[in-house]
């Protein structure tokens, strides 16, 4: 029986996955790196930041870079760039609204740092709105491993087989199946996912269909 419903923030909650890689693109080419922003996505969504730069240092040898120094300096950008505002995921609050309504527990996972979890929240009106947030700077490894949702689990009081994770990038969803939870993946292109129900849009999704997962 699904009692907790686990959400990711970034391109879930709120619309700053495309920001993240962008950001993410352009420093990456202070380094000499060309990686473009939707190669970022599909590849990395979901690591730590020290992963992901550890990764991509070592895979275009600037492996003496600073790892530290480069995670230290994106987020200085990423801060500075939602300044402008931000936006939620169409008929995300709502969902939100109605899992609460219902009586489930519902938890943030999120690859971003909790400074950066707490600042979105608040920007669209969700402080409170969950029992649990959790960033993977808590946990050992990020996605595509399953620590992060194992320990929303936990604090949540709840098994992983009562859990639904809703996610937008592939690393997540095998993340969630790797925790032995069920998966609803919101993409924007078809394809093959590794999750238990793909939408395209939060209309889709009720309550009623997350219980009957």
């Amino acid at each position: 029986m699904v009692k907790a419903v686990i959400f990711d923030m970034d391109g879930v909650i709120s619309d700053t996955q495309g920001m993240h890689a962008e950001i993410e693109e352009k420093f990456l080419e202070e380094y000499g790196i060309d990686m473009p922003a939707d190669e970022i996505t599909a590849k990395y969504a979901g690591y730590s930041d020290g992963e992901f730069y550890k990764a991509v240092f070592s895979e275009y040898g600037v492996a003496s870079a600073s790892v530290d120094k480069a995670v230290s300096e994106i987020w200085k950008r990423k801060f500075a760039a939602i300044k402008g505002g931000v936006s939620a995921i169409p008929g995300v609050k709502e969902l939100i609204a109605n899992l609460h309504g219902d009586g489930f527990k519902l938890a943030v996972a999120s690859a971003s740092i909790p400074e950066f979890i707490g600042l979105i929240l608040s920007s669209l009106g969700l402080t409170g709105k969950f029992d649990v947030i959790v960033s993977s700077v808590e946990v050992e490894k990020g996605k595509p491993e399953p620590d992060i949702f194992l320990l929303a689990a936990k604090k949540l009081g709840v098994g992983p087989k009562d859990c639904v994770v809703i996610e937008d990038g592939i690393n997540g969803m095998i993340a969630a199946k790797k925790a032995g939870m069920k998966c609803i993946g919101i993409v924007k292109k078809e394809g093959e996912y590794p999750a238990d129900l793909i939408i395209t849009n939060f209309n889709e999704l009720s309550p009623e269909k997350i219980k009957a997962l």
